[in-house]
């Protein structure tokens, strides 16, 4: 069983843990591919968490590479990080031996974005500060694709992981087949420019219908992720520092989430932009990185702080069946469901009739000495080799 995520639940989020391992924004939050670990990152550590029994299982000092940017790779003992110290390199950690086991050099300014492919142990894609996306491949020594003419380009990769989306300014999307990434884009959707808002979020949602952008003014928005027009924006909170705030989904794609100022997190409907609620937590700045749990109900904000939401244990909730992977279910389409089909009723079940030569039975019970019963056993067996098949009973096979 698992919680349905309907507007009642979503306002039952409250404030479950707090950390605070350091003295540094958080840059970035991920969460590993089955939910059970969260990397956090900042210029002074990376820390690793038990989303279970949500303690700190692990921290690793950045202060020598001072990274922007962290995540799990498909094996959830390594973590790709980015440094802007010393090097741009990316740098893969082995979390039990403790040590960089991988370097991949290329960006020519601190690398912000990375991405590990879907269904893929080795791939992972990276975007830098100097405009440039690489496509990484564990098995090779160097980058295997490299994306140019992009301007403050943006990237995700599709839920299945077979197409990557990239972003060009405020002006168009790309949406490239990871079979064929040399070759020109499959799709290509150019948009109006808008000089008040810059994108500084793309993301698929988890059924892969629509993508999520966000921006460093006081509203995001979705569009569908095959033909690229405009569903809906979701607007009203405060972002008056102009920061690239974290929005996100909910793993059945049916709400939004983003922080704002003053450690609020506001809540919407993605179907039709409906504002569902506004949290308030411990956190005290803009909530800059907001992540959900892929596989649990919960989800975690940070500004200074590390805040662990989940729902109030009191609250009253409807439960469901676990719903398979990209599957999306709603009350209304239950309701109607149950409106169009009849009520069906069952037949019962008629039990087999029991295979017994019931005239033989009786006569054995209806003796009363042995002789009798020796007499009864011998006329059985002659009734029986004489008997017709209509005498036996449903299911019976004669000895003839």
């Amino acid at each position: 069983m698992s919680m349905r995520l309907n507007d009642d639940a979503m306002r039952q989020f409250r404030v479950a843990k707090v950390f605070q391992e350091t003295d540094e924004h958080k840059l970035s939050l991920d969460f590993s591919m089955d939910g059970r670990r969260l990397l956090a990152c900042d210029h002074a550590a990376l820390s690793i968490f038990n989303c279970t029994r949500q303690a700190v299982l692990c921290q690793v000092h950045m202060h020598h590479y001072l990274p922007e940017v962290a995540c799990f790779t498909q094996q959830d003992t390594r973590v790709l990080h980015s440094s802007s110290k010393h090097d741009y390199a990316i740098r893969c950690l082995d979390l039990e031996a403790r040590s960089c086991v991988r370097l991949f050099s290329g960006h020519s300014k601190v690398a912000h974005r990375l991405v590990s492919q879907p269904g893929n142990d080795n791939v992972f894609i990276s975007v830098g500060r100097d405009d440039q996306v690489y496509v990484w491949d564990f098995r090779a020594s160097t980058h295997i694709y490299h994306l140019k003419q992009l301007v403050s380009p943006l990237c995700d990769f599709d839920p299945a992981g077979l197409v990557l989306a990239t972003s060009t300014d405020t002006e168009r999307i790309e949406i490239h087949d990871v079979r064929m990434l040399g070759e020109q884009p499959c799709q290509k959707f150019v948009y109006q420019v808008n000089d008040k808002a810059k994108w500084t979020q793309l993301q698929f949602a988890p059924n892969g219908k629509s993508m999520l952008l966000g921006t460093d003014h006081s509203w995001c928005f979705s569009v569908s992720a095959f033909d690229g027009t405009f569903q809906q924006s979701f607007s009203g909170y405060s972002n008056q520092q102009r920061q690239p705030l974290d929005a996100s989904y909910t793993p059945d794609s049916q709400f939004i989430l983003s922080g704002a100022d003053e450690g609020r997190i506001h809540i919407w409907r993605a179907a039709d932009g409906y504002p569902v609620a506004v949290l308030k937590g411990n956190n005290v700045g803009p909530v800059r990185c907001l992540r959900f749990n892929p596989k649990a109900t919960l989800f975690v904000s940070s500004d200074l702080l590390l805040v662990f939401w989940m729902p109030m244990a009191n609250g009253v909730y409807d439960w469901v069946d676990r719903l398979k992977p990209g599957e999306t279910v709603s009350i209304k389409d239950e309701e109607d469901q149950k409106e169009d089909q009849p009520i069906q009723i069952h037949k019962p079940i008629c039990m087999p009739k029991p295979k017994v030569d019931v005239y033989s039975l009786r006569k054995r019970l209806n003796s009363s000495s042995l002789a009798a019963k020796k007499r009864a056993c011998s006329k059985s067996e002659d009734l029986t080799k004489t008997q017709n098949k209509e005498d036996l009973e449903d299911g019976e096979i004669s000895d003839d």
